[in-house]
């Protein structure tokens, strides 16, 4: 019997693209047997179609294809920013040296033989996703160890001690990277407290980076717009969108807000969001979740993003939480889904309880992981004491 070695830890999903069907079938079975998730493709145009819904760890390819062959393939690949940093390997019976050469010029980071024994294929290919995984673990501690020099953070450390609320927050980053979530919390006065969560598009470093520069807009605003005594949050989230509007650095990255001012006086929370998802409210009177809903354009996307605001009078139990789009976003046939009313119906049934957000993190959120994350997921819950 032929055994395979072990795959990597967490399950990987390689898409493989062929066109003989039973060499195809040779390494599907191989594959699975191995431990990975397969996808297939018998083309590289159906392949092309499919990566515009699927995210593979790995793109292993044939050369020799009719129609568009593996080098047409791969350099499709490269143009697409969506999909260029998807590790490459070819597969081929070709192995003239100035053919591999030129494979290995695109990018590819293996071209191996298919005549190559299927367990060493299957060793290759467990050899290079383990790389690749150290190499991301070294570029995340590079860059957290980066990020606690320059004393940045896009999260906060804890969460503020405000009269009459109780504040919880949650953040899981896409495999681990830093990403475009951010999270923070601007205490005015014993009365005053605002918080906010937003959503860079994209995901990685590239929103990552981009969020210190919004964070920074929304930190500035709020204070402005404090010391003028100025706590409508209309204009508070008209004039992040017009800095950020305006800002040639951040010119087509766009952002979602949810900007929440709470008031210990009267137990309000007033609310203006700019491109969120709705927050979920609930209620121990009518034990019952209510959906609360923004009109806001994200942030950047128009001069005036024609703001609206909600006022949440908060009685005692009542509670609210607003979360980002990697809470709702979940797989589904191999494909990414976006089910808000999936996730609202997972965190109903701790709604109400005396620690409903310790039973939601052990029972929702602890369960998110490389396996079933799409997307950043964060989330803030607020209860009134």
């Amino acid at each position: 019997m032929i055994s395979f070695p072990d795959p990597p830890t967490t399950v990987k999903k390689i898409l493989l693209v062929e066109d003989n069907l039973l060499f195809r079938k040779v390494i599907e079975h191989a594959l699975l047997k191995a431990g990975y998730n397969c996808v297939l493709c018998e083309s590289a145009s159906e392949a092309l179609e499919m990566l515009v819904v699927e995210t593979p760890d790995l793109i292993l390819s044939d050369y020799d294809m009719p129609e568009m062959n593996g080098f047409d393939f791969r350099q499709a690949v490269l143009l697409n920013p969506n999909i260029s940093d998807i590790p490459f390997v070819f597969l081929t019976s070709f192995t003239d040296n100035k053919l591999v050469l030129q494979g290995l010029n695109m990018s590819a980071l293996d071209f191996i033989n298919k005549e190559t024994p299927i367990p060493v294929i299957i060793t290759k290919l467990n050899n290079i996703i383990k790389t690749l995984q150290n190499e991301h673990v070294r570029s995340v501690r590079e860059l957290k160890v980066a990020a606690e020099t320059l004393n940045v953070k896009s999260i906060p450390t804890q969460a503020p001690l405000v009269d009459g609320y109780r504040i919880f927050y949650w953040h899981k980053g896409y495999r681990g990277y830093p990403g475009g979530d951010f999270i923070d919390f601007v205490q005015v006065d014993s009365r005053y407290c605002f918080a906010f969560l937003g959503d860079i598009m994209g995901k990685k470093w590239k929103a990552w980076f981009f969020t210190f520069g919004f964070l920074s807009y929304i930190r500035a605003a709020i204070r402005f717009c404090v010391l003028d005594q100025d706590f409508e949050l209309i204009r508070i989230v008209q004039k992040i969108n017009k800095l950020i509007y305006l800002d040639e650095s951040l010119q087509n990255i766009l952002s979602s807000l949810s900007l929440l001012l709470l008031d210990t006086h009267t137990g309000e929370v007033h609310y203006t969001g700019a491109g969120d998802l709705p927050l979920v409210g609930y209620s121990p009177e009518t034990d019952k979740t209510t959906t609360i809903q923004s009109t806001g354009l994200l942030l950047g996307l128009l001069e005036d993003g024609l703001y609206d605001k909600q006022v949440v009078a908060m009685k005692s139990g009542d509670q609210l939480a607003i979360f980002t789009d990697g809470m709702i976003d979940i797989p589904s046939n191999g494909a990414k889904k976006s089910d808000y009313p999936f996730f609202v119906e997972k965190i109903t049934p701790y709604l109400g309880k005396p620690d409903s957000f310790g039973l939601i993190r052990k029972h929702v959120l602890e369960l998110i992981d490389d396996s079933n994350q799409m997307d950043d997921a964060s989330i803030i819950f607020i209860e009134k004491q």
